[in-house]
């Protein structure tokens, strides 16, 4: 299989294809990384973080451990924030799997990524309505962010992905999802999840 070259960016975060995130970017590393991916169009791979800033300093380590699951994204839009500092909103597109991982002159992270099948193309159906019916009210929320709102979930494979990017899940568990490629499977998790949420809140009175 063909393998290319791309700019990691760790985060505490998963995204599934179709995805979209908004991110600040502060290191002169990163901020060359997004200038020569929107020259390029390179793409940039986010990837779920194991440690946070505060974990690695205590371990003494410069770079986290990262999940080797991750998604390959376009920078959809960028604009600067109150204090100037830059924003940028990425778009996640195709799932990758990381097979090596080294780090650039700039100390920016790279990975050798190996782009994975796309999942089936299934349209939702009326056995659907109530995973579609949970996803409209999480949505609604005001702090889901304008752009996710205007993602489409048509497909199986979008209303896992946006459900499982919403629910209050651990990111280990979201990483789970983000590798079966199987989005009946996936949906199917994420139904028995909610289920234990739901039992879970009941029996505290929620």
């Amino acid at each position: 299989m063909k393998t290319q070259d791309i700019p990691l960016f760790p985060l505490q975060a998963v995204l599934f294809p179709g995805g979209v995130v908004s991110l600040p970017i502060i290191e002169a590393r990163h901020l060359d990384v997004v200038a020569r991916s929107t020259k390029f169009d390179t793409g940039i791979g986010l990837v779920l973080a194991e440690e946070d800033a505060r974990q690695l300093t205590i371990l003494g380590r410069s770079a986290p451990n990262i999940a080797r699951v991750g998604c390959l994204c376009r920078v959809l839009d960028f604009d600067q924030d109150e204090a100037g500092s830059l924003k940028v909103t990425l778009i996640a597109e195709r799932k990758f799997k990381v097979l090596n991982t080294y780090e650039g002159d700039d100390r920016a992270l790279f990975g050798e990524v190996m782009l994975l099948a796309l999942e089936p193309v299934i349209a939702t159906g009326p056995e659907d309505e109530s995973m579609v019916d949970v996803l409209e009210h999480l949505l609604s929320h005001p702090a889901v962010a304008p752009e996710a709102k205007k993602m489409g979930y048509g497909h199986l494979a979008d209303l896992g992905g946006r459900l499982a990017e919403l629910l209050p899940l651990k990111n280990a568990v979201r990483q789970r999802m983000l590798e079966i490629n199987d989005p009946v499977t996936r949906l199917s998790h994420l139904e028995k999840l909610l289920d234990q949420m739901q039992a879970s809140a009941e029996a505290q009175g929620v």
